[in-house]
């Protein structure tokens, strides 16, 4: 019961230093709300840009494979599958910008700042896991999609279409992934505090302590 006590006092006194700070948040939480605001409109143009490339790529993929038309050189089988897989690689593209879409959500402001600093720090811990999420899935998801498609071409085209097709998708899937916006994801990471202990003894009590911030 003590601990529990010791507990709530410690988060009295945060509570207190906070709102003697007041004046302090004004600053951050404006910051935190235009690095937000600014991060939600790059997520919406990227999503939008990658799901009108990939969109394209489906459709001109499959124009050159119905129209048995190749650039430059003859029209054979191994050129019409080939961009058959395209197609179905880039389709998936264009599903990921639909279905799962990076989204960055910026809380509303009120009449307090440092309620607002708050949930905008909780806000930006939300968004970078969202972008570190939506970072790696592009990494590996791109990377499956490309290994499927080399496994199809390799079977049935040879391991030579497959190597060419492979060349072709994998670089944009890095593209995409590494266009993606990141500020909120390195912003958490430059301000994660880290855990603290100490010891603190005092009225023949000696408390053993564990303080931070997630």
């Amino acid at each position: 019961m003590k601990g529990l006590v010791l507990v709530v006092v410690i988060a009295i006194a945060s509570t207190g230093v906070r709102r003697a700070e007041a004046g302090d948040c004004d600053g951050e939480a404006d910051a935190l709300h235009g690095l937000l605001a600014g991060e939600a409109r790059r997520a919406s143009r990227w999503n939008v840009a990658w799901g009108v490339f990939y969109g394209a790529a489906v459709a001109g993929q499959l124009a050159l494979a119905l129209t048995e038309t190749k650039p430059f050189a003859t029209f054979d089988r191994d050129y019409e599958e080939m961009m058959y897989v395209g197609a179905a690689k880039a389709t998936v593209g264009v599903i990921s910008k639909l279905v799962v879409p990076l989204r960055v959500r910026v809380p509303a402001r009120t009449a307090d700042a440092c309620v607002d600093l708050i949930a905008l720090r909780r806000a930006v811990e939300r968004n970078a896991r969202r972008e570190r999420q939506s970072f790696y899935l592009n990494h590996f998801g791109g990377l499956a999609v490309n290994l499927a498609g080399v496994a199809v071409l390799a079977a049935r085209r040879g391991v030579g279409i497959a190597a060419q097709s492979f060349a072709i998708g994998f670089p944009v899937g890095i593209a995409a992934t590494y266009s993606q916006p990141r500020r909120a994801w390195k912003a958490w990471r430059a301000n994660r505090a880290s855990w603290r202990t100490g010891v603190t003894a005092g009225d023949g009590a000696t408390v053993l302590w564990l303080a931070g911030e997630l």
